[in-house]
């Protein structure tokens, strides 16, 4: 009982319940946006390297502008932030769809609207990161984490079930016309939430230099600096599901769509799970080297299954794993970051793990293709096996007063 109410104390908070309601309407609009357009691209090019420059285009942005991203969030109001990037979200969502209506979608157009979602995207993943801290405090912000963390996850489960039904009963056009309503949604809740019950802060004042101020800051606050290469190992390492799973589905278990989607769905199941036990979890290095050694078990388990059912176990118990880390990781980087540095220092997190896609995904495939789906899996379980223990050296060795 006592971890249940420490895994739903943010939910105590009036802005934060509406603004989780809205964010589980969102993320699922957001991954019926994704399916459809996928489907698209895929249908108009027969090309997987077209739907690879889609992601890329989606995702690029915010690896190399994230930072001053992370700036406009120090500067700004945050909730002024997402009003205005969700707002474009929602308008991008709403011309797909018309373009979809009128029969004019181009493979161009998505890679436009992709590209755009992406410079959107800058801005608008620091101020929600930070926004979390400002709806519940700091007491209950590894709650607030966790209970974004397990949205995702279920808008990853559900979002492309249901863009699937859309797309083959309705057409493309509901799709993105689902999502645009979505974001309306986020909209009208953030501009509802209650100013009074937010926490004050004082803005960052703009200045030369504060991308580096940022880049400093991290590097030279020890639990920060060890976080950071962490999480760039093993986000690179362990964070390849779609690629990794769907190599099980075809090499390892000869299966079909309907396979990866049963492996895609036990993960999911894992990490909604794990967020809500991450949550009474403290914030801090040693418990993130302990979910790292986890995370190794679990792919060590993952490369040892070969039949339906105990894949599902342990892709189940890698998902687990992986919320674990990721929402501890958020967390102790939001709880140990003064408030002038918030923005660049979620910003940070933000292009470790996008930019861990490009690398590791490419790398994870080629390895497989060369030794095998199982011993890639061992090689990537050794590699995060490896980084806890030399993280787990290098803190120990640091002085007393660092070691938080």
């Amino acid at each position: 009982m006592e971890a249940t109410r420490a895994a739903l104390s943010a939910l105590r908070h009036p802005n934060f319940r509406r603004y989780f309601v809205a964010q589980v309407v969102a993320n699922i609009g957001t991954w019926v946006q994704i399916t459809v357009a996928n489907w698209l691209v895929l249908g108009m090019s027969h090309s997987s390297l077209a739907l690879g420059i889609t992601n890329a285009l989606q995702f690029g942005p915010a690896v190399f502008l994230g930072m001053f991203g992370g700036v406009i969030a120090d500067r700004c109001d945050r909730r002024r932030v997402l009003m205005v990037t969700q707002a474009c979200l929602g308008l991008i969502a709403l011309a797909l769809g018309l373009l979809a209506s009128l029969g004019s979608m181009r493979i161009w157009a998505i890679w436009l609207a992709a590209a755009a979602l992406g410079l959107v995207k800058c801005f608008d993943l620091p101020a929600l990161q930070g926004f979390m801290k400002d709806m519940v405090g700091l007491a209950d912000l590894p709650s607030a984490v966790a209970l974004i963390n397990a949205v995702n996850a279920t808008g990853r489960m559900i979002g492309p079930v249901f863009g699937g039904l859309v797309l083959t009963s309705l057409g493309a056009a509901p799709g993105f016309f689902i999502n645009a309503a979505a974001f309306c949604l986020v909209v009208a809740v953030l501009a509802s939430l209650r100013a009074e019950e937010l926490s004050r802060r004082a803005l960052a004042h703009g200045e030369r230099g504060q991308i580096r101020q940022g880049i400093r800051y991290i590097r030279i606050e020890p639990l920060l600096a060890v976080t950071s290469v962490i999480m760039v190992v093993v986000f690179a390492a362990a964070y390849n599901f779609q690629v990794s799973l769907a190599l099980i589905a075809s090499d390892v278990l000869a299966g079909d769509s309907r396979t990866y989607g049963a492996l895609m769905s036990a993960l999911g199941m894992g990490a909604v799970a794990g967020s809500l036990i991450a949550a009474s979890v403290q914030a801090s290095i040693p418990n993130i080297i302990l979910w790292t050694l986890t995370l190794a078990a679990a792919q060590f388990g993952v490369a040892a299954s070969h039949s339906m059912h105990v894949l599902l176990a342990t892709i189940f118990a890698y998902g687990v794993s992986a919320s674990l880390f990721s929402v501890t990781v958020i967390s102790t980087l939001q709880l140990h970051t003064v408030e002038e540095m918030r923005g660049r220092v979620m910003a940070w997190y933000s292009i470790c793990f996008l930019g861990s896609s490009p690398i590791g995904a490419p790398a994870f495939g080629a390895l497989a293709g060369s030794i095998g789906v199982s011993r890639a899996f061992c090689v990537t379980a050794s590699i995060c096996a490896v980084t806890a223990l030399v993280a787990a050296v290098a803190w120990k060795l640091r002085p007393a007063a660092n070691c938080q």
